[in-house]
């Protein structure tokens, strides 16, 4: 499902950005989604402060090779949730689709993203892993 709302299109087109972004497996593509400084949180509670540029392309360089290396080689968004937080910012929550070269599902879950859009585009903040 698409998103509606204030926003829908900017929110649409970063998760479609993203998703070309991971097809490169290029830590420094999906970095420029990223504002910095940026915060991860993953599904353990794990909090990691994203300062630099740098920093970011690392943290998710290494997210990309694991992936590459469980057999990923795309990935698919769906069930947009977006909250307002202001005119400039808000939540859009996700589900991820991890597929293989075959198209077999290698991991599903879900991820919220703090995104400040202007400009026409969106950024994403923060970001934090959840149970599907």
């Amino acid at each position: 499902m698409r998103g509606d709302g204030p926003g829908a299109v900017e929110v649409e087109a970063f998760f479609d950005r993203f998703v070309d972004a991971f097809a490169t497996f290029d830590g420094r593509r999906v970095a420029d989604l990223f504002a910095v400084p940026a915060v991860a949180c993953s599904e353990d509670g794990t909090l990691v402060g994203l300062t630099t540029r740098d920093e970011v392309v690392d943290y998710y360089q290494a997210a990309l090779d694991a992936y590459r290396i469980r057999g990923c080689v795309a990935c698919q968004w769906s069930d947009l949730r977006m909250t307002s937080m202001g005119t400039r910012s808000l939540v859009a929550a996700v589900s991820w689709r991890l597929l293989g070269s075959d198209d077999r599902v290698v991991s599903a879950w879900r991820q919220s993203y703090c995104l400040l859009t202007t400009g026409g585009a969106a950024k994403c903040f923060a970001a934090a892993s959840h149970a599907a």
